[in-house]
């Protein structure tokens, strides 16, 4: 019998509440939700566990890549939401924001770097790729 594993990586749920809790803050109606639960095509296992703040009123979706994937997995994905009109930001560790530039380049979505520190996870600017 097979089944299937999603990994909970440290900090990765810590990211999201983050998120969620800031858009709740400007009253933006957010939620979580796994990535291929928003896709309308088959997307490798690991990248539809992948966790989503899908923000409801702007149509934003977060896709928030942990160490488990690498940035060029989630391709498919992107052209999948911005074909049924969301913003696809991929949030991914600062450490790797030099590999999602690399493997997004040309993509229809923003890049957005995370990291931890003493005074909590904080969130850099947008970026394109």
């Amino acid at each position: 019998m097979a089944m299937a594993v999603q990994v909970s990586l440290i900090g990765a749920d810590r990211v999201v509440d983050r998120a969620l809790a800031i858009h709740r803050a400007h009253l933006e109606r957010a939620i979580e939700v796994s990535l291929g639960e928003m896709v309308d095509r088959e997307i490798a296992v690991d990248v539809a566990c992948l966790p989503v703040v899908a923000i409801g009123d702007s149509r934003v979706a977060e896709i928030m890549v942990d160490e488990t994937v690498l940035c060029a997995q989630v391709t498919a994905a992107i052209w999948s939401l911005a074909e049924q009109g969301w913003q696809a930001d991929v949030i991914v560790p600062a450490a790797r924001l030099g590999e999602a530039h690399t493997s997004l380049r040309g993509l229809p979505c923003r890049l957005q770097a995370w990291w931890e520190d003493e005074t909590g996870i904080s969130f850099g600017p947008y970026e394109r790729p």
